[in-house]
């Protein structure tokens, strides 16, 4: 196991930007990418053009990359360093183009295909929940029968906004009419309060969307929830997408981003879920609506290198397993250690 840098504020602002000070690899170079032999592709997607709230989620990933750098590879939780399950790569950002969504969602396209060509788990760091439409389109490309796990405050399944079908409203949609995911192998957990609109919940229920509420996570326990969703939405599936709305979480535990959630999902509950998805198995993940200018004390960019690092972390489980919380550490440790 390679020796981690001392953990020091000089070496955490210094060098080049790129996730937990992960090399760095070209994603449109083939040959680049195939001789960088990788395990996990992180890639920004710096966009807020189709945000009809709070803006400022085009800074999420950068924000989330310095973040990142107080995070360690070791995991006390799983008792794992992520070093000895992946080869970590920093991919870089989607080269976007302010205002057209169209041609800035096939580059993203473009670019987590090609991760997923090279046999990597792509993680985006989002960007509003329009980038999404980037990653399922892309794990589509290579699986015939996806799955998709949201964990979000909202439905997202708006078919439009005021005419437009690209929209933080609208991924879940284009991921069923433009991506090919059966409805029926989509599951969405955390969904709460006055920000959805009637019509969402009618083609959601139309559709059969597997849908778990906030409410339901409290009265039954995030893990059984969350064994249901992932249950329910891979019956019959050969890949799974997961996609993390940071505003699923309580305005208090995740006040940067767009749409804040008051009496939102504790972050404990969060780690959970997660935990339980994750180590079911995922084949590209994301975590978007990071908006750092609104969090001047970097609470919620922490929280999305939190998801990632988790999700890494029991993808690496050879068993699923809730969560740890220790017990492995403890247990396979001892004083001579």
């Amino acid at each position: 196991m390679a020796e981690e840098p001392p953990y020091t504020s000089a070496l955490l602002d210094a060098g080049v930007a790129s996730f937990m000070g992960a090399d760095q690899v070209d994603p449109f170079d083939e040959d680049e990418l195939e001789a960088a032999d990788i395990d996990v592709g992180i890639a920004g997607f710096p966009w807020d053009s189709t945000c009809i709230s709070r803006t400022g989620t085009n800074r999420g990933p950068r924000a989330i990359r310095d973040a990142s750098t107080q995070t360690r590879y070791y995991h006390f939780e799983y008792d794992t360093d992520l070093r000895d399950h992946y080869t970590i790569t920093d991919c870089g950002d989607v080269p976007v183009i302010p205002g057209n969504a169209a041609e800035s969602l096939r580059r993203g396209t473009e670019l987590l295909s090609n991760v997923i060509g090279a046999g990597a788990i792509p993680v985006m760091l989002g960007g509003d929940h329009t980038t999404t439409v980037s990653g399922v389109r892309a794990l589509a490309e290579h699986a015939d029968d996806p799955a998709l796990v949201l964990i979000d405050t909202h439905f997202d399944t708006a078919q439009e906004i005021a005419g437009e079908r690209y929209n933080h409203c609208c991924p879940l949609a284009r991921a069923i009419d433009e991506a090919d995911f059966d409805p029926e192998n989509i599951s969405i957990i955390g969904l709460t309060g006055p920000t959805n609109p009637r019509h969402e919940l009618e083609f959601s229920l139309e559709q059969g969307i597997n849908l778990y509420t906030l409410d339901e996570v409290v009265q039954r326990g995030a893990v059984p929830v969350a064994e249901d969703a992932v249950e329910a939405a891979t019956e019959g599936s050969d890949a799974v997408y997961l996609t993390v709305d940071i505003d699923v979480l309580d305005a208090g535990a995740a006040p940067g981003t767009g749409v804040p959630t008051n009496g939102g999902l504790l972050s404990r509950e969060l780690l959970q879920i997660l935990a339980v998805v994750a180590s079911n198995g995922i084949d590209a993940m994301d975590v978007v609506e990071t908006s750092p200018q609104l969090d001047p004390a970097g609470v919620t960019p922490r929280m999305a290198v939190r998801t990632v690092v988790d999700c890494l972390a029991a993808n690496a489980l050879e068993e699923p397993n809730a969560i740890g919380m220790g017990t492995r550490a403890t247990a396979n440790c001892s004083p001579d250690d």
